[in-house]
């Protein structure tokens, strides 16, 4: 399937694109004294179930969203071609750089903090992906200069992934200066190019966000699985009777220092999560096989599922995805972290460890704990487990609530849909540790006033939080946070922070195209 394009005028343009359009059009005249050909459009997105569990290959279930970064371009015919970058956030100094003239990349420089590396993150990819496809055309010749004007409402920092909207705008936006109105980009492709862009400012991230962000649908959420291939597949929302789904994201304005906190929160997950599909591989007697980059590579809990099952059931093909099977072994997984590591649920120390490994001390430590920095009392397997397990169960129990149950009134399917949000908050406060005071405290607040799932979103420990709400009670949710919760915690905030504070937004379409 093709990333749609649109042309100026059309009746079935998205509602985003002509509300937003004009304004970066206008930004862009005003600029650069001329008319663009084109806007590219890519959105922000929300992960709705699935925390946590994406780097032990489990699916997610995201969506994009109303928020998104569009950039306006005008193909320029030069001998000496450049880039000129231009930024409606004046935060954003313009920026000017050269096209190699034999066709070689462009540097990216990640020790230098600037925003035009994330705009050559996306050139690379899509300069990669032209010489894939033509290679008789840009192997050993220069890609088109281009005039580029950016306008974003995604807020930066705020975990609702500016930066894949931003690159996959511009990968987008350069495919199409470069192959013109005959070549049409499937959302397959610019997924798989968009994944890896950010490696190039030293971003390690694993698929999901431009997965979302490409391939959003209108009123529908996304089931992203990552193994066997990485891939998205849009699932509609029930059509419901009197009310429509809407989704209030509210930021907690907690920032947690990734590198600060890293030995404490990511990277001590990582370490533990690992650690315990090692110690169940040991336990039940079987060989992690790993396909793919891992963090440790020593494997992880889908592939510990996955041996177990082949041993077993004498099912050697390893899990593909389906529900009903999913279901099914995440389910038993579960049991099995009951029976192996329950009776350790104060947590392993280090030498508990080794010896469920049945290693030293020594080989356990170079193993798992020099990779990345940690600082740990204990290792709780027993509780990350079990949210890995029981976090990927519900996104399977997700699908089927939109896609196999049928509810006699509206609120049935809130509440079957939100009791898995609120489940997953639960385990990625009490078993992931991953909440904070602040994300209780709004969810806590949305739940009492219209919402029917409140959940953090991201990594957490901050960030945004996500609340499932029937449109007829957003203005009510939004209303009591504002007043119970941002106007106590920042007495001073103003207007406009509280306006990128609280984004309101269904479904929304991926990335687009609309020619001028």
């Amino acid at each position: 399937m093709s990333v749609p394009e649109f042309k100026a005028g059309d009746k079935n343009i998205p509602t985003s694109l002509q509300t937003r359009c004009p304004d970066v059009i206008k930004g862009f005249e005003a600029t650069y004294g001329a008319k663009p050909d084109f806007v590219a459009r890519s959105p922000g997105r929300v992960n709705l179930i699935g925390e946590h569990i994406d780097y032990a290959d489990f699916s997610v279930l995201p969506l994009a969203i109303d928020v998104d970064m569009l950039c306006a371009v005008k193909v320029l015919d030069e001998k000496n071609p450049s880039i000129t970058l231009s930024n409606d956030d004046k935060r954003f100094a313009q920026r000017k750089f050269d096209l190699p003239l034999d066709g070689s990349y462009v540097t990216i420089d990640p020790s230098v903090s600037d925003w035009s590396n994330y705009f050559k993150c996306g050139l690379h990819v899509a300069h990669e992906f032209l010489k894939e496809i033509a290679p008789a055309k840009f192997n050993n010749a220069p890609l088109a200069g281009l005039q580029v004007y950016c306008k974003g409402n995604v807020p930066t920092g705020s975990g609702l992934s500016s930066s894949a909207a931003f690159i996959c705008a511009v990968a987008l936006a350069v495919i199409k200066a470069n192959m013109g109105d005959s070549y049409h980009v499937s959302k397959k492709d610019l997924t798989r190019i968009t994944v890896v862009a950010e490696h190039y400012v030293g971003v390690n991230n694993g698929g999901m966000d431009q997965a979302a962000s490409v391939c959003g649908e209108e009123d529908h959420a996304l089931y992203v699985e990552f193994k066997p291939e990485l891939k998205a597949t849009a699932f509609k929302f029930p059509e419901l009777k009197n009310d429509d789904v809407s989704f209030v994201i509210a930021n907690t304005l907690v920032v947690s220092n990734k590198f600060e906190t890293a030995p404490t929160n990511y990277n001590l997950r990582v370490v533990e999560v690992t650690a315990a599909a090692n110690v169940l591989a040991n336990k039940y007697g079987v060989v992690l096989k790993h396909v793919g980059a891992s963090n440790l590579n020593k494997g992880n809990l889908r592939d510990f599922m996955n041996a177990y099952y082949a041993r077993y059931h004498n099912t050697p093909e390893p899990w593909d995805g389906d529900v009903t099977t999913g279901i099914e072994r995440l389910t038993k997984m579960v049991e099995l972290v009951e029976e192996a590591l329950g009776n350790k649920k104060d947590g392993f120390t280090i030498e508990e460890t080794a010896a469920a490994l049945n290693c030293s001390k020594e080989e356990f430590t170079k193993d798992y704990l020099t990779t990345y920095p940690v600082r740990f009392q204990v290792l709780k397997l027993y509780q990350r487990a079990r949210h890995v397990y029981t976090e990927a169960l519900r996104v399977l129990e997700a699908l089927k609530v939109m896609t196999g149950t049928k509810f006699d009134t509206d609120e049935d399917f809130f509440k079957a849909f939100g009791g898995l949000m609120n489940q997953s908050q639960e385990s990625c406060d009490h078993l992931y540790e991953c909440s904070c005071p602040e994300t209780d405290k709004i969810c806590e607040i949305a739940l009492a006033n219209g919402s029917f799932g409140s959940r953090l979103t991201g990594a957490g420990w901050g960030g945004c939080t996500v609340h499932l709400v029937p449109s007829s009670s957003v203005d009510k949710v939004k209303k009591a946070l504002i007043d119970q919760f941002y106007k106590v915690k920042y007495p001073n905030i103003t207007d406009a922070e509280l306006k990128d504070a609280i984004i309101v937004s269904k479904p929304a379409l991926g990335s687009c195209l609309c020619e001028l």
